[in-house]
């Protein structure tokens, strides 16, 4: 059988622009921005001509730089000028441009499994639960706050909370689109709604739960859960929207939300002193330090009292020879 190669040049995101095919012993290909040239990229760093493959009789690929300025690396490696180099698969860097190559001799992976996550099969129902969230606890707050003028305050909620989606969601298909060539607006917005509905209504919850219970550790254990959602909800977005590895995802999504949280508590520590409506609670009332001693009998209570008096009685009689109480009825 004939040996074979696959010349494929890649775009920024590695996906395949271009293929070449090339069969046959002493089959070749160049490359270049020549029309002359089997595979024409225009890259303003490549040369007219700028290398050539050559197909050997043991499958392998001759590469070869044509005398060019920026050279050819392979690996990050320059290829020799004058020998070039023998490569069974691999990817070359010509210019700016990344060409992989594949023959025979590379292996091939395994067949993946073809499964949808969970997100991506049903992200038009997590979309619709999300927004449901939403919108029912922009109305049911302003129904509590407000009964009067429901109707119009109920609608200036609801496009609040249209709008904060939409600049979230907006942001995350921008991304998508640049990185990973697609929109994928639904799951976005499952992400988006989802997470802010559980920060929502589980506000509310909170508030609701440290009123009624008074219990000291609510507050804390509320925090972590927002911030759990939050770290959720930015994982998911970066895997769905770029192609990073999911370690590197992780990570990212760790470090994002505390960003976030404290700019937002900047932008709060400026404008809350600011609010007309604001009380500032003053320090902290604490009830005094309580003593408890063992109880005592009162004979031992009153075993001091005997010489007090006493001293009591002298310094009263001394006090009386010194200033005798003249009788004012005389």
């Amino acid at each position: 059988m004939d040996p074979v190669m696959l010349v494929e040049v890649l775009d920024v995101h590695g996906h395949v622009q271009i293929r070449q095919r090339v069969t046959g012993v002493g089959g070749q290909c160049r490359i270049g921005r020549s029309l002359r040239c089997d595979v024409t990229i225009d890259d303003p760093y490549l040369a007219a001509e700028h290398a050539r493959l050559t197909l050997q009789q043991d499958g392998r690929v001759l590469v070869q730089d044509l005398g060019t300025r920026n050279g050819t690396r392979v690996d990050g490696h320059l290829v020799d000028a004058e020998n070039g180099q023998l490569l069974s698969h691999g990817e070359l860097q010509i210019g700016r441009t990344h060409v992989r190559l594949r023959t025979e001799e590379g292996q091939v992976p395994a067949e993946r499994a073809f499964r949808r996550d969970v997100l991506r099969r049903h992200r038009t129902l997590l979309a619709l639960a999300g927004l449901t969230l939403c919108f029912s606890f922009a109305a049911f707050l302003q129904w509590m706050q407000a009964p009067g003028r429901l109707a119009q305050r109920i609608l200036i909620a609801e496009l609040v909370v249209i709008a904060g989606l939409a600049l979230w969601v907006a942001a995350w298909c921008l991304v998508s689109r640049l990185t990973a060539g697609a929109w994928q607006v639904r799951i976005h917005l499952a992400i988006a709604a989802v997470c802010v509905g559980l920060w929502m209504w589980g506000h509310w919850l909170y508030t609701l739960a440290a009123f009624a219970l008074q219990w000291s550790w609510i507050g804390p254990f509320a925090v972590l859960l927002a911030a759990l959602v939050a770290l959720a909800a930015a994982y998911l977005h970066l895997r769905h929207a770029t192609h990073l590895w999911p370690m590197v995802s992780l990570l990212l999504a760790l470090i994002v939300p505390p960003v976030l949280g404290g700019v937002w508590w900047l932008v709060d520590q400026q404008i809350d002193p600011r609010t007309v409506n604001r009380v500032d609670p003053g320090p902290r009332i604490y009830p005094p330090t309580l003593r408890l001693a063992p109880s005592m009998d009162v004979n031992d209570y009153l075993t001091d009292v005997a010489p007090l008096k006493r001293e009591a009685n002298r310094n009263r009689q001394q006090s009386l020879l010194e200033t005798p109480i003249l009788d004012t009825n005389e």
